[in-house]
């Protein structure tokens, strides 16, 4: 799942949000600024934004 692409628009997958997570990403915003995801089509930023946010809790929870 993780090289899974989730925004084809501006080619980011699972692995992409997880390493920017690492890194220290926080909130989606940053990752749209660092990845341009979600930033040209509605649909896919509600989906990814849950995403994030469902892996950034994974993250913490580790």
């Amino acid at each position: 799942m993780e090289d899974k692409e989730v925004c084809c628009c501006h080619n980011v997958t699972v692995n992409d949000i997880l390493k920017h997570i690492q890194e220290g990403v926080r909130d989606f915003k940053t990752l749209q600024e660092k990845t341009k995801i979600g930033t040209d089509c509605p649909p896919c930023k509600e989906d990814n934004e849950l995403l994030f946010k469902e892996l950034l809790q994974r993250d913490i929870s580790k």
